[in-house]
C-alpha cells in the first residue's frame, strides 16, 4: 500500500453519496443511512475507508512501516470496504456501489473524495455520561471544511425517523437557502418540514422580556414568527404540497433545535447565520448541535 493518498483511491462518481468508514461499529449506522439516501436520490454510493500509515499502530508508538504490518493493515482495510459493500448489495440490490482505500490523512482523503459528491456522510459516537456525541478530529475537520453538505449520523440513529425535516431559520439569506434544502429533502422522502426560530434575551418597550404570557413576551414571539414566515414565504408558496410547521422557541438556539428535532428524520443547519444562529460553521452553536442531536444532522456550507 502506497503512502500516496491518491494511489488506491477510486475516483468518486459525480453526484455520489460518499460514506466515510473507520472500521469500527459506528460504520453500521453510516452505511445504512448513506445507502438509504443514495437509493432515495437515485445516486451512486461511494464507500471510503482511509488509512494513515504515519499514525502509530499502538501506544508504543510503532509506526506502520514494516511490510508485514502494512500488509496486515491493507488486508483489514480491504475487509472493511468489502464487508460494507456486501451489506449494501444485500439491502439495496441494484444500487451502484464503488469503494476507495486512500492512504494518508483521513480528513484530507475524505475532502478529496467529497469533491463532486452530492453529500458526505460521517459517523460519531457517544462517549460520556451526558451521552453527548464526541467528534473526532477527522469528523470535525470534515464537517467544517468539506466542499459539499455533510451529514453526521449518530451511532444509534435510525434510517427512518418520525417523518420531519427540521431546519433553523434566523432571517438570513443562508437560512433561506437552508429552508430550500429542507424542502428538497422533504419532497424526496414525502415528509414534512418544521422550522425553528429561537430568541433568548429581548427588550420590548424598554422592558427586558422574562415572563411568558405577558404582552411583551407575545410581542417578541409574534415578531420572530413574522420574520420566520417572511423568510420562507416564497419557497413555501412554490411547494404547497409540503406541510410546513413554524416553531418559535425561547432559549439557546442549539438547544431549541435539538429539542424540536428529537426523533426527526433529519436536522439541517446552515453554515452561517445571524442572531440566534450566528457562527453555525465552527462556532459554539454548531458544536453544541452536533454534540447533542440524536438524529442525523446535515451541515450546509455557503457555496
Amino acid at each position: 500500500m502506497s503512502t500516496d493518498a491518491s494511489t488506491h483511491d477510486t475516483p468518486t462518481p459525480s453526484g455520489a453519496v460518499v460514506a466515510a468508514l473507520d472500521g469500527s461499529h459506528r460504520d453500521a449506522a453510516v452505511i445504512d443511512w448513506a445507502a438509504a439516501e443514495a437509493a432515495a436520490l437515485s445516486a451512486p454510493l461511494h464507500l471510503v475507508h482511509a488509512v494513515d500509515l504515519g499514525t502509530p499502530l499502538s501506544a508504543y508508538g510503532e509506526l506502520l512501516t514494516s511490510p508485514e504490518i502494512v500488509d496486515r493493515v491493507e488486508q483489514e482495510s480491504t475487509r472493511v470496504v468489502v464487508d460494507a459493500r456486501a451489506h449494501v448489495e444485500s439491502t439495496h440490490p441494484g444500487l451502484p456501489v464503488s469503494t476507495a482505500l486512500p492512504t494518508g490523512s483521513p480528513s484530507g482523503a475524505l475532502m478529496a473524495s467529497a469533491q463532486g459528491a452530492r453529500v458526505l456522510v460521517v459517523g460519531s459516537a457517544r462517549k460520556n455520561r451526558a451521552e453527548r456525541i464526541v467528534l473526532g478530529t477527522t469528523s470535525m475537520s470534515v464537517v467544517a471544511h468539506a466542499p459539499c453538505p455533510v451529514v453526521l449520523v449518530p451511532e444509534n440513529a435510525s434510517t427512518k425517523g418520525d417523518g420531519r425535516v427540521v431546519v433553523g431559520i434566523d432571517g438570513s439569506e443562508h437560512s433561506r437557502l437552508a429552508f430550500d434544502h429542507a424542502l428538497d429533502a422533504a419532497a424526496l422522502r414525502g415528509r414534512t418540514v418544521t422550522t425553528v426560530t429561537s430568541w433568548n434575551v429581548e427588550v420590548e418597550g424598554g422592558v427586558v422580556v422574562t415572563e411568558p404570557g405577558t404582552p411583551e413576551w407575545e410581542a417578541v414571539d409574534s415578531r420572530y414568527r413574522r420574520m420566520a414566515e417572511s423568510t420562507i414565504e416564497a419557497a413555501r408558496r412554490a411547494h404547497p404540497e409540503i406541510e410546513v410547521t413554524v416553531e418559535v422557541r425561547h432559549g439557546r438556539a442549539a438547544d431549541s433545535l435539538v429539542e424540536v428535532a428529537e426523533g426527526a428524520d433529519l436536522l439541517l443547519v446552515g453554515s452561517r447565520g445571524r442572531g440566534g444562529f450566528r457562527g453555525m460553521l465552527l462556532g459554539s452553536v454548531t458544536q453544541r448541535v452536533l454534540a447533542l442531536a440524536t438524529c442525523p444532522v446535515a451541515v450546509l456550507h455557503r457555496q
